[in-house]
């Protein structure tokens, strides 16, 4: 039996005979208990343990004990402090809920194994943002970027045909004329930060014609990624949580001519391991408070003017020759996907019936848990009574 989503608002609407502070109160009992019921994890694997990563060489994983970067403090599973905004999302096929600031999380689908982790500023709060007193932060001080995605691949077999990545949404979005002339104006700032090559399309509209209908999609050459690792097989592969990640392997913004060849050039076989990192387009970009930024002065854009509702997909693959000649529509018949990650905001999520149809029954049980939790808390917390009645089981762990 499926596990219905029941987002805290919709809760509190239910509890109608109680003030909003008493129905927190209930609301957040239930959740927090529930969560902790369901929290506790098998023990972590040791430091240096070996593992079988999509194929016949033994690759170290990355530790997840004591990921979190030196100099930032831990927050347990959240990312941020419990009820904080925050980057949510889910891999395809789903692993459960994930959020931003964690720890690497391991993945397997039909073409790649391997390990996949965000890292999002905490854009709500200037001043957490300033202190850099949270995971990722000292990475992340100094830099401009808002976020920064982290994938770390071994392919099943040899990619034949060029890699693409971007960002896809699941239905076409009817766009009126002023909705439109922002969608050209951010495009426009994105292709000045990516380049040229990308591919952008609003989508084929299916009141106005039979199917094929080709999605929404942004995609770009894989030299729109600002950071490539190629780790040889048999070597250790750097992991995703290393205080020194930034060190490794090529940058765009070192030698950006030298980069695109670098990428242009790579033949993606079985053995090695490759590590992707992209956050150049991150600055229009806040995922936590659901806009775009930089492309209108003083003002922001509100995701869903252009994606309607999230989630909003990451994806990387390639594409299939067309059917018909001419036909350069990016059809899901032509698209042999590698990886794909849902996201949203903690404050703007998916309807519940998406929620249950991105993530399976076999993984709802948690996730549920750890989001009812997690507004539980944010409720709490702008009521102000979170520290004094929840402390001993909302603190740091």
């Amino acid at each position: 039996m499926a596990v219905g989503w029941t987002p805290l608002d919709e809760q509190l609407e239910g509890l109608q005979g109680l003030d909003t502070l008493t129905a927190s109160i209930v609301v957040a009992t239930s959740a927090v208990f529930l969560a902790l019921l369901l929290r506790r994890k098998p023990d972590p694997p040791s430091t240096g343990s070996k593992k079988t990563v999509g194929g016949t060489s033994p690759v170290e994983t990355s530790s997840l004990a004591g990921s979190t970067p030196a100099g930032s403090r831990s927050s347990g599973d959240l990312g941020f402090d419990s009820g904080d905004p925050c980057l949510e999302g889910t891999i395809f096929p789903s692993t459960g809920l994930l959020r931003a600031n964690c720890e690497p999380v391991e993945f397997e689908n039909d073409n790649c194994t391997g390990f996949f982790v965000t890292i999002h500023r905490p854009t709500f709060n200037k001043a957490l943002d300033k202190s850099a007193e949270y995971p990722y932060g000292d990475h992340m001080k100094g830099r401009k970027r808002l976020w920064e995605l982290r994938l770390q691949v071994k392919f099943k077999e040899p990619v034949n045909d060029s890699l693409l990545i971007g960002i896809e949404l699941e239905e076409y979005v009817p766009l009126n004329s002023a909705a439109q002339k922002l969608m050209a104006l951010t495009v426009a700032a994105l292709r000045r930060v990516a380049g040229n090559d990308l591919y952008h399309s609003i989508g084929d509209d299916p009141s106005k014609g039979s199917g094929p209908h080709e999605k929404p999609v942004f995609m770009m050459p894989l030299w729109a990624c600002d950071q490539i690792v190629v780790t040889p097989e048999g070597e250790k592969a750097p992991s995703l949580n290393d205080p020194q990640f930034c060190n490794y392997g090529e940058l765009r913004t070192a030698d950006r001519k030298a980069f695109i060849k670098t990428a242009s050039d790579l033949e993606f076989q079985p053995g090695p391991t490759y590590t992707f990192c992209i956050w150049g387009i991150s600055q229009f970009l806040d995922c936590i408070k659901w806009e775009v930024q930089k492309v209108i002065p003083f003002k922001s854009i509100d995701f869903n003017v252009f994606c309607g509702n999230p989630p909003v997909q990451i994806v990387f693959y390639t594409l299939r020759p067309p059917s018909t000649k001419g036909d350069n529509r990016h059809l899901q018949s032509r698209k042999n996907y590698y990886f794909r990650f849902a996201l949203w905001s903690s404050e703007k999520r998916p309807s519940a019936s998406k929620m249950r149809e991105l993530i399976p029954s076999a993984n709802m049980v948690a996730s549920l848990a750890a989001a009812a939790a997690h507004d539980a808390r944010a409720a709490c917390r702008k009521t102000g009574v979170l520290a004094s009645t929840f402390g001993c089981c909302t603190g740091s762990r």
